[in-house]
């Protein structure tokens, strides 16, 4: 009879274990099976960004070559957009993708349609400015010589007031700093030890200038390292333009849309790899001219 009953609580043992072992099998299939879509769906997004990429740009180079003001303009709009480009690639570029990621990649993949449209409108508007222009100019019939006359008289007064408004529509920044940031899904924590640093981010406040033109801008970010070097990074939203006709190197850059009120802007940049021990000293430009400059310290 015991013999029995111990047979009985064996048989139930298996039994039990063998449940679990399914139930564990089951969780762990259906872990694989969400990781693989979520991969699947990184993959269909990062291919829909990149024809959204091509399109966008082969709308703005439409326009190329009409005028060098329209050039300026294009190679901006082109610039930003692939920057864009690589900081979504750079948000899927890892071995483990969640459902957050995915979701914060496609809020950010919604800004490069705003961008196109903003650079269109831009185009838009010059051209339209331009054939303004020119039928004033076919229509013009009065005499220029007294123009000419009048203009050589106001032009040193005319070059000294320019040269103050000038000066004074510079932008400045009212504060700005650097640090280092750590990711915990989607909180950032501040970091000053190197090792364990993500990312770099520099936070600014625009100032209020009433001088100054509303509008879209570029601001450049240039960080250098313990060095001294100039971190240029292919992939992480470096590269290079041109400012008051020299060659422009930078570590990163951001759109803004001044209106002549205090304006604030954070720039994130991931070189990708670990960051040394030392200080990194940062320098901010906008409309060619520095505007600003910051140390960060890691330990």
């Amino acid at each position: 009879m015991q013999t029995e009953t111990s047979s009985n609580r064996g048989k139930i043992s298996i039994l039990l274990i063998i449940l679990l072992l399914l139930g564990t099998l089951g969780v762990l299939y259906s872990i694989w099976t969400k990781n693989r879509e979520l991969k699947e769906e990184s993959q269909r997004l990062l291919l829909e960004k990149e024809v959204q990429i091509q399109q966008a740009i082969g709308e703005i180079n439409t326009f190329k070559g009409q005028n060098a003001q329209l050039d300026s303009i294009i190679k901006v709009a082109e610039e930003v957009i692939l920057a864009k480009s690589a900081s979504l690639d750079s948000m899927l570029a890892i071995n483990r993708i969640n459902e957050s990621q995915l979701k914060k990649f496609k809020e950010e993949n919604k800004q490069l349609g705003y961008y196109k449209k903003l650079y269109l409108k831009q185009i838009d508007s010059l051209i339209q400015a331009n054939q303004v222009l020119l039928a004033e100019n076919s229509g013009l019939k009065q005499d220029l010589s007294q123009e000419r006359v009048n203009t050589e008289r106001l032009r040193d007064d005319n070059a000294n007031l320019s040269n103050k408004v000038a000066l004074g529509s510079i932008l400045r920044l009212k504060a700005v700093s650097l640090g280092g940031v750590r990711m915990s899904g989607t909180n950032e924590k501040s970091i000053s030890k190197a090792s364990k640093v993500e990312k770099l981010k520099i936070c600014m406040t625009i100032m209020e200038n009433g001088l100054a033109k509303k509008g879209n801008r570029i601001v450049y970010l240039r960080i250098y390292d313990p060095k001294g070097t100039l971190m240029i990074v292919d992939g992480t939203g470096s590269g290079t333009t041109t400012l008051k006709g020299q060659e422009f190197q930078y570590t990163a850059l951001a759109p803004i849309d001044y209106n002549q009120e205090d304006t604030p802007l954070c720039i994130y940049w991931n070189k990708g790899s670990r960051f040394d021990v030392g200080t990194y000293h940062a320098e901010v430009f906008c409309d060619g001219s520095l505007i600003g400059k910051t140390n960060l310290t890691l330990k």
